[in-house]
């Protein structure tokens, strides 16, 4: 799986497709972590729901630069479809745990300060609104998706619906109690057996519909 990872981190390194979507999220972060007098949780809701779009976009990104025949290769030589996806998973991970690292590091520098229990909530709420990128990026991806336009509007859709579907007890209880600077812990628990939950789920049903439609 670590050869996976690898092998996805330098193929999205060489296509330079990361650049659009990593500079929109340090603008974002730019524009947001201006004010040292402002909370740091309300601001850690809008970048860690920055990050799910960002995670998602990474994702779709990196799986469509290969093309069909040059994925053939890839899972021929994986032997196993888990590797290809849980590496893929991992090297976009990868990538947003080094946005979260930037965007602690600035919070904290314009904030004064780095009171650690404000961290460790921002640090996991961004971890989770990846982990919930991620899994929408995978069966939005060319891996189910072929064509451009149906995979964007699915991707959309899928963003639309946790991000702001209030019922649906994924990222959106999350960034509604962090933002609103109401109690956390709760929310904080449901989007850590939501997330988890999600990368399972997504990662399990593609894998078999990659493996049906082989």
């Amino acid at each position: 799986m670590l050869a996976m990872t690898r092998y996805y981190l330098a193929l999205l390194g060489h296509s330079q497709r990361y650049l659009p979507a990593i500079l929109a999220y340090l603008a974002v972060n730019t524009v947001l972590y201006t004010d040292p007098k402002s909370p740091l949780l309300p601001q850690y809701g809008i970048s860690a729901g920055s990050l799910l779009v960002v995670s998602c976009w990474l994702t779709i990104a990196m799986l469509d630069i290969e093309d069909p025949v040059q994925r053939l290769v890839t899972f021929s030589h994986a032997r196993r479809r888990r590797s290809v996806l849980g590496g893929a998973a991992l090297a976009v991970f990868g990538c947003a745990a080094a946005l979260i690292v930037v965007t602690l590091l600035w919070s904290g520098i314009r904030s004064g300060g780095f009171p650690a229990g404000t961290l460790a909530v921002g640090a996991a709420a961004h971890a989770l609104c990846a982990l919930f990128g991620i899994s929408i990026g995978l069966p939005c991806s060319r891996l189910l998706v072929p064509r451009v336009g149906w995979s964007v509007l699915a991707a959309i859709f899928a963003l639309a619906a946790v991000l702001l579907v209030k019922w649906l007890p994924l990222a959106n209880p999350l960034l509604r109690a962090l933002t609103s600077q109401q109690p956390v812990a709760g929310p904080l628990m449901v989007a850590v057996v939501a997330a988890v939950a999600a990368s399972l789920v997504s990662m399990t049903v593609v894998g078999y519909l990659l493996r049906r439609n082989a």
